[in-house]
């Protein structure tokens, strides 16, 4: 049994230092790296860094033009969210209110996009929609993000105790006093994780803006690869490079703030249940 119970170990211990090792070599070190980077002259590829810098920097910091694209960047990822939210969720809760076999094949078909590569789709858009477009970009967004929407409200709308509702409709409620009194908020905090989930996949959305975009509507996933691919300027690219991925981070956690403000609501609900309690019992 100890022999067992010490392999068991050696194995767990191996199922963490495998991952780890994966997110620190492919994920941590160029991250670093490309920080670094951000804070030296770039002299040119295979040559040492110049001097240290805040120029990269200030060069973004400074111009109009580097903020109106993190602006359209953000501005069409956070309303591709929306329409994706506004679009995934009917979806999702006629999936979760159909019996098993209809559930089946509907589910199979909204996932159907993802069986095929990203090109392909984006290529078959672009015989439907003008390239080069705000709205084709949009669509496109749109597209690679409606799936992921859909999969993840299933969970939350499922989850969604069906004697609730029906207690609703038997105290007299209809359909739609019953949605947005109980099933709606009972499944926001996965309408939240579902839109900042496909907000931060359509943030680093780069094959999207590329094909759909035709080279006039900048992103700043193609502006960091104009300017490491065209300009040589690695410098310059991991400083927008990391100025992105921190409005990124702070956004995509944003939702954390729903939850605080769940976890606050909670307590005071709580902390009045007491009170009244209290008093009643002081009644008697």
């Amino acid at each position: 049994m100890r022999r067992e119970k010490d392999t068991w170990s050696y194995v767990n211990i191996w199922y963490l230092i495998i991952p780890l090792a994966y997110v620190t070599f492919l994920f941590l070190i160029p991250i670093f790296k490309m920080i670094y980077m951000s804070f030296f002259e770039f002299q040119g590829v295979g040559k040492a860094l110049g001097v240290f810098t805040w120029h990269n920097y200030a060069r973004f910091l400074m111009d109009l033009y580097y903020w109106k694209v993190l602006g359209l960047t953000v501005g069409l990822s956070f309303l591709s969210a929306v329409i994706c939210a506004v679009m995934g969720y009917p979806v999702a809760y006629h999936l979760c209110r159909v019996n098993a076999k209809a559930k089946h094949i509907l589910t199979a078909l909204s996932i159907l996009p993802l069986w095929v590569p990203i090109t392909v789709r984006l290529f078959g858009l672009m015989s439907l929609v003008e390239t080069g477009t705000l709205l084709a970009v949009e669509l496109g967004l749109v597209y690679c993000g409606l799936p992921y929407m859909i999969m993840i409200l299933t969970g939350p709308i499922g989850n969604v105790n069906r004697s609730v509702e029906e207690a609703s409709y038997v105290c007299g409620a209809g359909f739609w006093t019953t949605f947005f009194r109980i099933t709606f908020p009972l499944t926001i905090p996965g309408l939240v994780s579902g839109f900042m989930l496909v907000f931060a996949l359509n943030t680093a959305a780069f094959v999207v803006p590329v094909t759909l975009g035709n080279g006039k509507i900048i992103t700043m996933t193609t502006l960091i690869q104009q300017q490491a691919t065209y300009i040589y300027d690695w410098g310059f690219a991991a400083a927008i490079s990391v100025i992105f991925l921190i409005v990124s981070m702070i956004i995509s956690n944003s939702g954390k703030l729903y939850d605080l403000w769940q976890a606050r609501k909670a307590a005071r609900s709580e902390k009045l249940l007491r009170t009244a309690v209290r008093g009643e019992g002081e009644n008697l």
